[in-house]
């Protein structure tokens, strides 16, 4: 029991270093480029802004409501579908905390064969999606301008319970100098881990148990490498999940210990970060029926994309 609590502890503290240094990076990188840069920045033709969009979406802010109104504005701003697609889908599936939770547990081999996978898969979706001219869909969005909380209680995939914590993402002021704009993204960072740290315990207490206690023959039988339907099956189960992607790897990782196949184990890992139900709601408030249908399928593309590839890579 004590070296369970042990390793309980000491991987929270590796989690909570990790969030707390990619964090502040990626804070002071927005701080310095602007955030009016970079909305100005984005356009371009259909691969160029399908790019930038993943760009953007790798940057985006952790807590995922607040991408929301980023969709909504670029609705209203009728940025190509390429763009929108791209941030869309890269935002939950390419999380620069996410590769380093995975690169943390899974090693580099199969982080960079997901990282690469999800890349390619992110991009076909977003030129697919353009090439259909989706935008006939889209109109211009009613949601207001700035920030949309989610209803009380509830979290976001990116672990927050709500957004209106220092967010240097949506911060116009000019640059204040490296001490004053390193203690701010300081404070940001700490607060995410605060808001991270109930999923996340919760989370790390539950891989222990599934260790410790779940069987591994019957993890084995029903997703193991042996059942050539524990990528599709994975992927449909990781829509009911809502917890903080980063807080929900720890799980994949003793899932993948007790015995399911690394396919499996991605595969439910996308598919619980880009289509929990909470989120989907949201998005529905700014997305026809068919669009968010076609984002929901586009996700569990994704995943499956994946779960058959990535173990390829890595064998």
């Amino acid at each position: 029991m004590a070296e369970a609590a042990l390793q309980c502890a000491v991987l929270l503290a590796e989690l909570a270093v990790l969030v707390v240094a990619v964090a502040v990076l990626l804070a002071l990188v927005a701080r310095r480029i602007g955030v009016a840069r970079l909305r100005d920045w984005l356009g371009g033709g259909r691969l160029r802004g399908a790019l930038k969009g993943i760009l953007l979406g790798f940057l985006t802010p952790f807590c995922s409501y607040s991408a929301i109104p980023v969709v909504a504005g670029m609705i209203d701003a009728r940025i190509r579908t390429a763009t929108i697609a791209g941030f869309l889908l890269a935002s939950p599936l390419l999380d620069p905390i996410v590769v380093g939770v995975l690169l943390a547990l899974f090693g580099w081999q199969a982080t960079l064969a997901y990282a690469v996978v999800a890349f390619a898969a992110v991009l076909s979706a977003a030129l697919a999606a353009d090439a259909a001219h989706l935008e006939r869909h889209l109109a211009p969005a009613r949601a207001p301008a700035g920030h949309v909380a989610p209803p009380a209680g509830i979290r976001g995939p990116g672990g927050a319970a709500d957004c209106g914590a220092p967010d240097p993402f949506g911060d116009a002021s000019p640059w204040r100098g490296r001490r004053a704009e390193a203690r701010s993204a300081l404070r940001y960072a700490l607060d995410l881990v605060r808001r991270l740290a109930v999923p996340m315990v919760l989370a790390v207490i539950i891989a222990a148990a599934i260790v410790g206690f779940v069987p591994q023959d019957l993890v084995a039988r029903w997703s193991g490498s042996g059942n050539p339907l524990a990528v599709p099956v994975a992927a449909l189960l990781g829509v009911p999940f809502y917890v903080s992607t980063e807080a929900f790897l720890p799980i994949a990782s003793a899932l993948h210990s007790g015995g399911m196949a690394l396919g499996a184990v991605f595969a439910l890992v996308i598919s619980a970060a880009g289509v929990n139900v909470p989120e989907l709601g949201l998005l529905g408030r700014l997305l026809p029926p068919r669009l968010l249908a076609a984002y929901t399928l586009a996700v569990v593309g994704v995943a499956m994309a994946v779960g058959y590839l990535v173990p390829l890579a890595v064998r």
